[in-house]
């Protein structure tokens, strides 16, 4: 299982969606994408989140935060990776569950 970030006000209604929309200036219409965009957090590659300590993972996501125009709250979800962004920043991936919510 891998866990991806995303920055929303809607985590609930994301994870029901489930989609999101890729809008670029050069588009004439914005593109459904076939997940959610959000960021790589943990991986079985890498890490599993549940083997971070609490301060670890909140240390982590303020990093994003820093690092990150997007307005919301930060959610973890816990899902599958689908493909890089074609916007050239984060991922999209397929979302299972919402893991947790700062």
């Amino acid at each position: 299982m891998a866990y991806f970030l995303r920055f929303t006000e809607t985590a609930n209604e994301d994870l029901e969606r489930g989609t999101s929309l890729l809008d670029l200036p050069s588009l004439k219409k914005p593109i459904v994408l076939e997940g959610l965009c959000g960021y790589s957090f943990c991986s079985s590659e890498e890490i599993d989140c549940n083997m971070l300590s609490e301060s670890e993972i909140e240390a982590k996501v303020n990093m994003y935060k820093n690092n990150v125009w997007y307005n919301g709250a930060a959610v973890l979800f816990e899902g599958e990776y689908i493909n890089n962004n074609a916007n050239g920043e984060g991922v999209i991936f397929k979302a299972n569950s919402i893991y947790k919510s700062f």
